[in-house]
């Protein structure tokens, strides 16, 4: 099997460029042969996934956390492409939803010996996604966290943006417009998810799955601040749900607009500003993932 690896030397702080050679030296003791590149900045690291996808490798391996992985699929040929991921970074939540193991020899083993399957890709302004986008509150959080926190990793990265911001935020005026009517709604964030997590295990849009053609969207409708704050934490579980300022729906497209732009994260990274179009890429995308999840798992596993 002939695979490429691609990486970027800072990711997770580092742990990928750490946990690199141990990953060729592994997959080469098992009879792969191995390529790799690392990229010297985001673009970069777009460009090499983009080229590795239609060089006929039988596997783009992207060695890193959710960043990573979302700048690798922006330009992916997802006609031709196989992706594999060995996740070293903080929350790899796109890992935890496909069953991929955090352990670096056990997930080279999913590399070699894993079955492919396919999963949606979202996109938001034309812009690829794998897992969560949202806007408001918790594109606020991210933005802090990928500015300031560099002392914790983890979930506990975003519990700490959280209380730094939730003492300054005001909710949002929006205008959604989705398959079921225009309206004007007063958020403190939404989440469109095309799988159900998101920071390192917030189940957000918990009724989520990979490939049913769909997202979900999770509305957080204004509130107070206590009452947000006492909610977030049964998101760890999907049981913010049953709150009755959070409302839930599925669909193809959503579209949000609002006055002053907004900032929207995608995979814990900048994607986009609204107004914001959300929907479903046309092709796609082929994962390796383990072979006890030759069936995606439901939701709630």
């Amino acid at each position: 099997m002939h695979l490429k690896i691609i990486y970027n030397p800072t990711a997770g702080r580092g742990r990928a460029r750490r946990h690199v050679r141990e990953v060729e030296e592994y997959l080469r003791s098992r009879g792969a042969r191995v390529d790799c590149e690392p990229s010297t900045g985001p673009d970069d690291l777009v460009r090499i996934a983009a080229e590795s996808s239609r060089a006929g490798y039988d596997r783009v391996v992207v060695c890193g956390c959710d960043g990573t992985l979302n700048l690798a699929v922006r330009e992916f040929d997802l006609a031709k492409g196989t992706l594999a991921l060995i996740p070293t970074g903080s929350g790899d939540d796109f890992a935890r939803v496909m069953g991929i193991p955090r352990k670096i020899r056990p997930a080279c083993d999913v590399v070699l010996d894993g079955v492919v399957r396919e999963v949606d890709v979202a996109v938001a302004n034309g812009l690829r996604y794998l897992g969560v986008a949202g806007l408001g509150f918790d594109s606020e959080v991210a933005d802090y966290a990928n500015r300031n926190v560099k002392f914790l990793r983890g979930s506990a990265v975003y519990l700490y943006a959280i209380l730094r911001v939730l003492p300054r935020f005001t909710p949002r005026p929006v205008r959604l417009r989705s398959e079921n009517g225009t309206r004007d709604v007063q958020i403190m964030f939404a989440a469109v998810g095309n799988t159900r997590q998101y920071g390192g295990g917030i189940r957000i849009t918990p009724a989520a799955v990979v490939d049913d053609g769909l997202l979900d969207l999770c509305i957080v409708h204004e509130t107070t601040r206590v009452e947000l704050l006492k909610t977030l934490p049964k998101a760890y579980t999907g049981a913010h749900v049953k709150s009755p300022f959070v409302e839930t729906t599925r669909g193809r497209e959503f579209h949000f607009t609002s006055d002053v732009a907004m900032a929207v994260y995608a995979d814990g990274e900048p994607l986009t500003r609204t107004p914001v179009s959300f929907g479903l890429a046309g092709e796609r995308l082929r994962v390796v993932v383990p072979v006890e999840r030759r069936a995606l798992s439901p939701p709630n596993v």
